[in-house]
């Protein structure tokens, strides 16, 4: 998948390319495109979601699982006299290059079983706001609305790719995978995950810590290590972060930072469990963990209701 990372690379480092012309880059298939601009007084950006039907999809009344693929970021670049892409634009990196290479698939008849649905937003203009210990990227819109947009209930499981390079959690170059958060839960990762990370890596996997705090709201105020589980608070589907790292800790409006062998693994881990979760051989949490919490402890979707004003 190098070559995709280096085609959608290249794509997004115009800042004068946006959603339309990112689905006219795709060549010709199956796949079902939803662009959706939003501007306000201090930006704008455009939401895409791509559909990519499999053999045995929901899309065409089959009963495959559908996997669910957000590339998660704040913006590509800030103004200012780095006009680069950002560190922070690595989600969208990533989810794009998902979408490019499935493309591709799909003209070589190479579909997988389940539907795969990308879904990520580029947004060319994006503004800082303050975060210890850097400040992030932000859109011209809030979490609790940006969010709401980037999932979709069609997903019956979702990977959130993002750049997360300014703390001390993890600090190896590549990539890690989160435990999956369902409802609130922070749940037992399965081990068919670990298996695809090592299997594409030739490496142990590497297991980002989360806590409590990260899958709370933006707007409630406490501290968040980075937003890749945030997608958990406006669906029921199981969330698993794909957080990009370093050794070092990274400024996310850092330019120059993007790292092609690592983008690329990412994107092809998530691939490689889009497959094996469609074919039904990949399981985000273990059969029993979520309804067991739920009987012991009840439902603890408190903020989420908060969150999505019901």
């Amino acid at each position: 998948m190098l070559r995709e990372f280096m085609d959608v690379l290249d794509f997004l480092d115009d800042a004068r390319n946006g959603a339309a012309a990112f689905a006219a880059l795709l060549p010709d298939g199956p796949h079902v495109v939803e662009i959706t601009p939003f501007e306000s007084d201090i930006g704008k950006t455009d939401f895409i979601k791509i559909l990519f039907p499999g053999k045995n999809g929901k899309s065409g009344g089959g009963d495959a699982r559908t996997t669910g693929i957000i590339g998660s970021n704040g913006g590509l670049r800030l103004p200012g006299p780095y006009p680069g892409l950002a560190s922070d634009a690595d989600g969208c990196v990533v989810g794009l290059s998902c979408a490019l290479a499935l493309a591709r698939k799909h003209h070589r008849d190479q579909q997988l079983a389940g539907d795969v649905l990308i879904s990520t937003h580029i947004c060319q203009q994006a503004h800082p706001v303050p975060h210890d210990p850097f400040p992030f990227v932000m859109s011209p819109l809030p979490s609790s609305e940006k969010h709401p947009r980037l999932v979709d209930e069609r997903m019956d499981a979702i990977l959130t790719p993002e750049t997360c390079k300014g703390n001390k959690m993890a600090s190896h170059l590549g990539f890690a995978v989160t435990p999956p958060v369902r409802e609130g839960f922070i749940l037992r990762l399965h081990e068919t995950i670990l298996h695809a990370m090592e299997m594409v890596t030739g490496k142990p996997a590497a297991v980002f810590p989360i806590t409590m705090q990260d899958v709370t709201p933006y707007e409630l105020g406490v501290h968040h290590i980075c937003g890749m589980v945030l997608p958990s608070i406006f669906s029921t589907a199981p969330v698993i972060g794909v957080p990009l790292v370093t050794e070092i800790q990274t400024h996310p409006s850092a330019t120059g930072t993007q790292q092609p062998m690592v983008l690329e693994s990412a994107a092809r881990f998530c691939l490689e469990v889009a497959t094996g979760f469609g074919n039904g051989d990949y399981h985000f949490h273990y059969p029993g963990d979520f309804e067991g919490m739920v009987e012991a402890f009840g439902a603890v979707r408190g903020w989420q209701r908060i969150a999505k004003n019901d």
